[in-house]
């Protein structure tokens, strides 16, 4: 356990904890990261880990962005931290006269234009997902509150807290396949679509009342309900452009809330997993699209974003290889809630060498419409080592396993 005894703080910048507690409070225990944010500078991750790692020395430490007090053998450390106003900190452990400094992880850029075109987005009621059928949601209020507690520092905090709920509604899949059906080889963004995959991929949703005569799933699209695949091509042609835009701007708020939120550390969670194809109309043919690797992006466009599996694991998506995604990607905490998703595709997340938390992923579960589906976030450009590639027999389903390392 550890605490601020006191913090020295001459620029007046103002300090909150993402917990919401305050700055005094005792915080801590095996694994628990607690992060700091400064006003106008940046954010101190200040991660526990009683007894150090598994097999590994009983030990206990404090890591704040990367520096280590180690305290053992006492119960609790008093810290004295100071943030002389430049981006940069010092932690002092006056028990054995040892201070240390290091660097405030960076704020988010936030474009005030995305912020005034999401606005309008919420005002039209195309944001949030309109009538949430199958979770408790939340109220405007709670996602207000949650806002003001986990992202402060900016005046943006409620739009950055709607964009993640947003994306945990069924508007994910309008946030997916607007990305992953991009050439993203051609020219430069806003990069030309594969419309027709799209048309297909909203035609053929059909999982339970998210289907393209639904009033309110064809609302998260900027459509109306259509009774024939044709349909849903003519509207999407008109609305194309927008729904690009849409996509972009709420991605761009994504990533800026991805990035400020807690981490987590690596004892906690020491591996993430994701069920793949997660949208039940796409197959494994769809997968290897999820990349800027994937030589489909170069078109020419017309061409259908598909390729086999098998053919992307021969090429792009081999061991030893980086992949970056296009997309948002979803992961959780357990491999058997992973394969309640899968679609002939299980991910294993390893974190990277030496870390102490899971720096590029992000804990989102707090601001979800169902509190109790536990969702870590990988935002769009996030790169991966591949680690492993298998055919493996997981709960008695045959699937490939694609072991992965993101790159900090």
């Amino acid at each position: 356990m550890w605490q601020f005894q006191s913090i020295n703080n001459p620029s007046g910048a103002a300090l909150w904890f993402s917990d919401g507690e305050p700055l005094s409070v005792i915080r801590g225990g095996k694994g628990v990261s607690s992060r700091l944010i400064v006003e106008g500078q940046g954010f101190l991750d200040v991660t526990d880990f009683q007894n150090g790692f598994p097999n590994g020395p009983v030990m206990d430490f404090v890591n704040l962005n990367g520096q280590v007090v180690d305290y053992t053998p006492s119960p609790s450390v008093d810290l004295t931290l100071s943030l002389p106003g430049n981006g940069v900190f010092s932690v002092t452990q006056a028990s054995k006269g040892i201070t240390l400094s290091g660097q405030l992880k960076p704020l988010p850029d936030i474009a005030a234009a995305d912020v005034a075109y999401f606005n309008q987005l919420i005002a039209d009621n195309y944001v949030p997902y309109q009538n949430i059928p199958d979770a408790p949601g939340k109220t405007t209020a709670q996602i207000t509150a949650l806002g003001l507690q986990l992202f402060p520092f900016t005046p943006y905090s409620f739009q950055l807290a709607m964009a993640v709920y947003d994306w945990t509604t069924a508007s994910f899949t309008r946030l997916v396949l607007m990305k992953i059906f991009e050439y993203t080889s051609v020219g430069t963004a806003p990069y030309p679509l594969d419309q027709a995959s799209i048309a297909e991929a909203i035609w053929a949703s059909n999982w339970g009342t998210y289907t393209p005569q639904n009033v309110d799933y064809m609302r998260s699209f900027l459509m109306v309900p259509a009774n024939s695949l044709q349909n849903v091509e003519s509207q999407l042609a008109q609305v194309a452009t927008a729904l690009q835009t849409f996509s972009a701007v709420e991605n761009r708020l994504l990533c800026a809330a991805f990035q400020s939120l807690p981490r987590t550390s690596i004892v906690s969670e020491p591996q993430l997993f994701s069920g793949q194809v997660d949208i039940a109309q796409l197959g494994t043919e769809h997968f290897g699209i999820e990349f800027q690797q994937c030589p489909l992006n170069e078109g020419p466009v017309g061409t259908p974003l598909q390729i086999p599996l098998e053919a992307a694991l021969d090429t792009y998506i081999q061991v030893g290889q980086v992949i970056t995604t296009k997309m948002v990607w979803s992961f959780g905490s357990s491999l058997t809630e992973a394969m309640q998703y899968q679609n002939g595709i299980i991910l294993i997340a390893n974190p990277p060498n030496n870390a102490w938390v899971w720096d590029t992923v992000s804990y989102i579960t707090a601001l979800s419409d169902d509190p109790i589906k536990i969702e870590y976030t990988f935002a769009p450009g996030s790169s991966f080592e591949v680690l492993a590639v298998a055919q493996a027999t997981v709960q008695g389903k045959e699937v490939w396993s694609i072991t992965l390392q993101p790159l900090v």
